[in-house]
């Protein structure tokens, strides 16, 4: 009776450890899929002849404002400070916030007109995943490399850093941010933030 419960109990425990593993690997495999495509599209936007650098602009910044969790990232830049905010501040920040990265961020990725985004390694911190990529550029042999920190939310996965030599865009924001904010307030940080959106909108570049 008790070799059989033993037996019992090893099957249990090797049987659930494999299923984990299995369904660890193959979320895994979803967010490779996942960056590559994201990657890939950018890429074959910037390598559109027949695009204007305007509509080049245009449609990478809605590829990436398909993709990343804006709300979260928003919420995590501000840390302490956005507790402290009125609802009425929360929704501009998280509105203003989304406007700024996209638009910031968006045209740099115009950039990215090479040969092969590939990645490489997925692995499992916590709660997140990070997608080690590397973009190749179309006149070099030397690869970029960048990483993707990738979180899944109702059933859906989004970015929610990019890392590039170890530097991680929102811990790096999130300082600055903060910095502005314990030396002008978050009234003139706010209307700061809308400024630079206005003028982000209306570049070129």
């Amino acid at each position: 009776m008790i070799r059989k419960t033993f037996t019992k109990l090893i099957f249990i425990f090797f049987f659930y450890s494999s299923t984990h593993a299995f369904a660890q690997l193959n979320e895994e495999s979803e967010v490779k899929i996942f960056v590559e495509n994201v990657g890939n599209q950018i890429i074959n936007i910037a390598n559109e002849k027949t695009l204007s650098e305007a509509k080049k602009r245009e449609k990478i910044i809605s590829e990436i404002d398909k993709v990343i969790d804006s709300e979260w990232i928003a919420k995590f830049v501000l840390g302490k400070n956005y507790k402290n905010l009125s609802d009425k501040q929360k929704q501009d920040f998280i509105r203003l916030y989304r406007e700024f990265m996209i638009n910031t961020y968006g045209p740099k990725f115009k950039n990215y007109n090479g040969k092969k985004f590939t990645v490489n390694e997925v692995e499992k911190q916590s709660s997140f995943y990070i997608a080690r990529a590397e973009f190749l550029p179309k006149d070099s042999d030397e690869p970029i490399l960048t990483d993707f920190r990738v979180k899944k939310k109702d059933g859906k996965l989004y970015v929610l850093d990019f890392i590039a030599e170890g530097i991680s865009l929102i811990e790096t924001q999130r300082s600055e941010f903060n910095a502005s904010i314990d030396k002008e307030g978050v009234e003139t940080f706010l209307k700061n933030l809308e400024t630079k959106v206005k003028k982000l909108k209306t570049t070129k570049n």
